[in-house]
């Protein structure tokens, strides 16, 4: 399912995204280069693609972390831009991909699969590099002629190899139809490369770098001890016994002493993650374990029972943890959510505002609170609040349906249907995008400002749905 959507996404990508990369013209090998504006714009469409399509894991407080851990890591990227996006995959196997102008995603089946915060680190590092070395850029560049059929499907290959080299190079092969062997050898020197770049990443962020090899190597074993359920993660990222050695011979290289510990939000977000993965296993591994009075082990637990709805177990299991024991912010959002599912609204809002004074504009602050706030007829307060947060650029589907909810809820029929538009336009989805916009024209509170600023989104779309 995966690798078919992957092909599809860039052999049938939208019209609208052919005019806005102005793809170098055939016969002009000296602009054959992608340039660093034509995949940025490249990477916006493919985020909305990926939006509308892969089964995203939408979890605030996993996603807010991932982020974070990413942007960490491309903070220590010399040449690193600042527009990458890490997007988390609800896919128990363990892999990751990069796509061109910066996304990163990243399997829950990695996070639950990762020893500790340096192996996950290592992994996005190694796709952070894919991205600042630009190997979709370098693949235009190694063809002498590019139209606009072979730029899509060496962006299939690339894309498709996330998940299947065979059929991944098969599609740059295709794409090219000339130099078969050297382009199979070029993605295979991309994968040397970012394992060295990446390396290079995670000493300048202090993760230990021997975490790249040590992570590549357990899979070695896992494929070996079981061959006939090879990690994901190894079927798309092949480790031969020289680029493991490679690898450890570089991270050998860099300095040794001084890197960071597993932070407490990584232990306790891979608990989240394992338990939102299987509640079942979750509860009984608590229930049978010797930790079940570790803060991981009941924070792990208290999330599956409230995955599974049981509230008040879910309660019980926190009930004198504090936050010494559990990071702040995520004991006090399990609290606040069990509040909420239990009709204690005020209290859920109380607990989310004295939140929302400690980490101002967190995201999953920001997403409870509103949603607590509108669970207590307070949708103007939802509003300002989500607007805050994305005034400064943000970019969060999520957000924008839940104050569309908002919006609906204070009356506000044309901005809710406006807000919508908005939310299926990120989503890739431009005919709904368009006809919630329709809709906004038609409100009965719709005024001169809005409309014009409405009339001016659906130009957009409806370039988009033309082309």
């Amino acid at each position: 399912m995966m690798l078919v959507w992957l092909l599809l996404v860039c052999l049938l990508l939208p019209g609208p995204l052919l005019a806005d990369l102005n793809l170098p013209e055939m016969g002009d090998p000296s602009s054959a280069l992608l340039s660093p504006n034509q995949e940025q714009q490249l990477g916006r469409t493919l985020l909305r693609e990926v939006r509308r399509t892969l089964p995203l894991d939408h979890d605030p407080q996993i996603n807010a972390y991932v982020q974070s851990l990413g942007q960490r890591l491309v903070s220590s990227t010399p040449d690193a831009h600042a527009h990458f996006s890490f997007l988390v995959v609800d896919d128990p196997r363990i892999n990751a991909f990069a796509m061109p102008g910066g996304i990163i995603g990243i399997n829950t089946g990695l996070i639950s699969a990762a020893r500790n915060e340096a192996e996950l680190a290592a992994v996005i590092a190694h796709e952070i590099a894919h991205v600042t070395q630009r190997h979709l850029a370098r693949m235009y560049a190694g063809s002498s002629r590019i139209d606009l059929a072979t730029g899509l499907a060496i962006l299939a290959g690339i894309i498709a190899s996330a998940y299947d080299p065979q059929v991944g190079q098969a599609a740059i092969i295709g794409g090219l139809a000339a130099g078969t062997q050297a382009r199979i050898n070029h993605t295979r020197a991309n994968e040397q490369e970012a394992d060295r770049i990446g390396i290079s990443i995670l000493s300048g962020a202090n993760y230990d770098p021997r975490a790249m090899p040590q992570f590549f190597e357990r899979m070695m074993q896992l494929s070996r001890s079981n061959p006939d359920s090879v990690p994901e993660f190894l079927r798309t990222h092949p480790v031969t016994a020289n680029r493991l050695s490679d690898s450890q011979s570089r991270a050998e290289q860099e300095r040794e002493g001084g890197y960071r510990d597993d932070s407490d939000e990584f232990r306790f977000i891979q608990a989240r993650v394992n338990a939102r993965l299987d509640p079942g296993q979750a509860i009984a591994r608590h229930t049978r374990g010797r930790d079940s009075d570790e803060p991981v082990s009941r924070y792990a637990y208290a999330t599956a029972l409230l995955t599974r709805g049981d509230t008040s177990g879910a309660a019980s299991a926190l009930a004198d943890l504090d936050h010494e024991q559990v990071p702040r912010v995520m004991l006090n959002l399990s609290r606040a959510e069990i509040a909420q599912r239990s009709n204690r609204n005020e209290e859920a809002v109380e607990l989310l505002a004295q939140l929302n004074d400690l980490y101002p504009r967190h995201l999953p602050v920001i997403h409870q609170y509103a949603d607590a706030l509108l669970a207590t007829n307070r949708p103007h307060e939802a509003i300002t609040l989500i607007d805050d947060y994305l005034s400064r650029g943000h970019e969060e589907p999520e957000l924008l349906r839940l104050k569309a909810r908002a919006a609906d809820s204070a009356g506000q029929r044309a901005i809710s249907q406006e807000t919508m538009a908005e939310y299926y336009f990120y989503l890739g989805q431009y005919g709904e995008s368009l006809h919630q916009l329709e809709l906004a024209l038609q409100a009965s509170d719709l005024t001169p400002f809005i409309e014009a600023r409405v009339e001016s989104k659906r130009e957009i779309v409806r370039g988009w749905i033309r082309q």
